[in-house]
């Protein structure tokens, strides 16, 4: 149950990261686009997410059985029999809020790829439909215990696949399908004043969750869960720590005189590390955990350099650059490296006699990505080709917080002022006056 509060609380944490980022005209939007997730899963989750993801059913699908509740806090931890005698040390009510705080955070984290374009009614549809039958599936196939890829071998300790890899390539599709901002410009960060110092709390309200999301995922204050803890800690701070050398190296090839830290890349770094470890956080050695983030950031600090010469997609915050990415390569190198001598609960990898387990998780990678792209596009396109979900050009200008939310800026009489022509009163001639340079007679 702590765990529980850790992870409701990343997805506030993740509004600031994300806040901070987008310029002030879209910075209370920004927030918004993640708190509401906060308002529609929960009730999602408790109509029928969890019965789809948890409840009786087979392999691939569940059913209404535990809908609004029912029944739901007499089963077992992941709702495959019932035993009213024996009481379980974790009540199946609690794994349940366990796993809506998973479901709350995901489609949240698609809101970071659709920064100050997309209405927010059909956000929110979106985000309904895309738990329903996006998430929730993804969630059986691979969170089940007699799910079909966690049948198959496919290992995803906290939701590498099911949580970063979708959204991440779901984040992408919906970029696609939107389109540019009005003001999109590949080769500048931003082109309005931003809130760094909320991304900076937001990184650190994020790191904190994430000893939640990933040692709570051990189901048990246990050894597993501190390896957990520690291996997330290890894999963010090497992540962070490779950017920051890679920062300096760009910055004096750049001709920088001084050395150059990126900071809002030092907390995107972070994030990339926590992603990259939560699929294998209690399946292998802190040691691999180290190589695990730091190649995760080497990775994705290289990807994003190339995507900003060659791969001009309005993905604003990276959604899919961090988290479609850096859960691809921890999925990846969880296939190469967990141990069954560290968590009995799996085979080894392919670095220890397993080579399977490798193809294993590339194919869950390929179902998940697949998935998500075709759940999202079948979720937006109608709705894009019917009463559309692109804010028009005009009003992306003025900014979602004034369009959306009705927040009036004060400062823009101010800056308009600022902005002026010539006097009325000018004559013509004096407006349009060629320079004349006198000669003189020798």
């Amino acid at each position: 149950m702590t765990s529980t509060g850790l992870v409701y609380m990343m997805t506030p944490a993740l509004a600031c990261f994300y806040g901070g980022l987008v310029e002030n005209k879209n910075f209370l939007n920004q927030l918004f686009l993640s708190v509401v997730c906060m308002a529609i899963i929960p009730v999602q989750w408790c109509l029928f997410g969890y019965s789809f993801a948890f409840g009786p059913g087979n392999s691939a699908f569940g059913s209404f059985s535990y809908s609004v509740g029912l029944k739901m806090g007499l089963v077992s931890l992941h709702g495959e029999t019932a035993d009213q005698i024996n009481p379980l040390s974790i009540p199946s009510l609690a794994f349940s809020a366990f796993q809506c705080s998973f479901a709350i955070i995901t489609p949240a984290l698609i809101s970071g790829a659709v920064v100050g374009r997309m209405k927010v009614i059909p956000y929110m549809l979106f985000i309904f439909l895309w738990a329903t039958f996006c998430y929730d599936p993804l969630a059986r196939w691979v969170f089940y215990d007699l799910g079909w890829l966690h049948q198959l071998g496919v290992v995803d300790f906290a939701g590498g696949l099911v949580v970063h890899v979708s959204s991440g390539v779901s984040g992408l599709v919906a970029a696609l399908i939107l389109g540019s901002r009005a003001q999109f410009d590949p080769d500048v960060l931003n082109t309005g004043q931003t809130n760094i110092p909320f991304t900076i709390v937001g990184t650190g309200l994020l790191w904190v969750g994430w000893m939640g999301f990933n040692g709570g995922s051990a189901y048990a204050a246990s050894g597993i869960a501190a390896l957990a803890i520690v291996n997330s800690n290890v894999a963010a701070a090497s992540s962070m720590t490779i950017w920051v050398i890679l920062d300096i190296i760009h910055g004096k090839l750049r001709g920088q005189p001084n050395a150059f830290v990126s900071i809002p890349g030092v907390c995107s770094a972070t994030v990339v590390g926590l992603v990259a470890i939560t699929p294998c956080a209690g399946y292998v050695q802190p040691g691999y955990a180290m190589l695990i983030g730091a190649c995760a950031g080497l990775i994705v600090n290289l990807f994003l350099a190339g995507k900003k010469r060659f791969f001009h997609v309005d993905d604003t915050l990276d959604v899919f650059s961090c988290h479609g990415l850096g859960g691809f390569i921890g999925t990846v190198m969880t296939g190469l490296f967990i141990q069954t001598d560290v968590n009995s609960g799996v085979v080894n990898g392919a670095f220890y006699g397993n080579p399977i387990q490798l193809g294993y998780q590339l194919v869950g990678i390929v179902v998940v990505v697949s998935f998500s792209t075709v759940c999202t596009a079948a979720i937006l396109l109608p709705m894009h080709f019917t009463f559309g979900i692109r804010i028009n050009r005009l009003e992306q200008v003025r900014g979602l917080d004034n369009v959306a939310h009705g927040i009036v800026d004060m400062n823009l009489p101010k800056k308009m002022s600022q902005i002026q022509g010539p006097s009325l009163r000018q004559k013509q001639t004096e407006i349009n006056i060629i320079p004349t340079i006198p000669i003189e007679s020798s």
